[in-house]
């Protein structure tokens, strides 16, 4: 058994015979999770470690566009559009200007990773990954759409977007707002006015870019909820990027230092190899509930391409 911390999370990485023994039982800090390193060695039923659950390393969440933005919105539920509506007349009435174009310049990029940045800051276990890929970005500026947000010559809020042609997607790399009380709006309205974007350069899919399958621990359960009910449906990564391929099978022991409740994306069993965009409409995923009280109510997270499938009570 190797234990190792990641990011304020004490993991206990086993094979199946030390699972079989819960070693892990003996280790000393107790560990707040246990990854199975051999899942292919597990029985059928999991019995070698109860409550085992297979979930992919990463996420991607994929929508169709639409062929208007009328017929996108119609999709979404009266509150989303609400949204939507209020973040347009926020932006009408604060007098911001809304660009939106392919090409990224170097000045306004580095704008934009200040609001970045301050934003990560301001997360729990937030991870700065636009810096990491500034000049990746800034090298293939022509494959990247920009949707800013001014306030007069002042960046307020942004997002830049990857165009992937290949895969008529057009995909999200990196978002950011100034600390408004009503950011999520104005979020909403730059992202309704990127997948006008596509449907005009003929492409019939949009993505809110990838996330871990793990929501509670460097992403947080809102993020979940916010990009579902946005009309987006979370699958395996590896539909669009077979790098991202791979699967956790993991155990949760506690809670500790996850956020109460938390969720994770799992793998349905028996699941058919994924194809690209049939992934979209086909079924691949259920969620799972992580809480420390099991009569915590789920409805926060209920978004209309997944509903939780089980809770599971995790100490703390």
């Amino acid at each position: 058994m190797e234990t190792v911390e990641q990011d304020g999370l004490l993991v206990a990485a086993v094979n199946c015979q030390e699972a079989e023994d819960r070693i892990w039982e003996r280790a000393d800090p107790a560990v707040d999770l246990v990854r199975i390193i051999d899942p292919e060695n597990l029985d059928d039923e999991g019995g070698t470690c109860p409550d085992l659950l297979i979930r992919p390393r990463w996420l991607n969440w994929v929508a169709r566009v639409g062929t208007s933005e009328e017929e996108f919105l119609q999709g979404l539920s009266g509150q989303e559009r609400r949204n939507v509506r209020l973040g347009r007349r926020f932006i009408q009435e604060e007098d911001l200007r809304l660009d939106i174009g392919v090409g990224l310049t170097e000045a306004l990029v580095d704008e934009f990773l200040v609001l970045y940045a301050a934003q990560i800051a301001a997360m729990p276990r937030g991870v700065d990954f636009a810096h990491r890929w500034r000049d990746r970005m800034l090298a293939d500026t022509s494959e990247h759409l920009g949707a800013w947000l001014f306030e007069g010559s002042r960046l307020v809020a942004g997002s830049i977007w990857r165009l992937r042609t290949d895969k008529g997607v057009l995909q999200l790399r990196f978002s950011a707002t100034a600390p408004w009380q009503r950011s999520g709006r104005v979020v909403r309205a730059l992202y309704v006015a990127a997948f006008q974007f596509a449907r005009d350069m003929a492409l019939p899919f949009a993505s809110l870019g990838n996330d871990p399958s793990l929501f509670g621990h460097v992403v947080q359960p809102g993020l979940f909820a916010f990009k579902g009910r946005l009309g987006f449906t979370p699958v395996p990564a590896e539909v669009l990027d077979p790098r991202l391929a791979g699967d956790f099978a993991e155990r949760f022991l506690r809670l500790r230092g996850l956020a109460q409740p938390s969720l994770v994306v799992t793998r349905r069993r028996g699941q058919a190899p994924l194809t690209w965009p049939e992934a979209v409409t086909e079924p691949t995923c259920d969620l799972v509930l992580l809480a420390h009280e099991p009569s915590v109510d789920a409805s926060a997270f209920r978004i209309p391409a997944m509903e939780v499938s089980r809770t599971l009570h995790v100490p703390v």
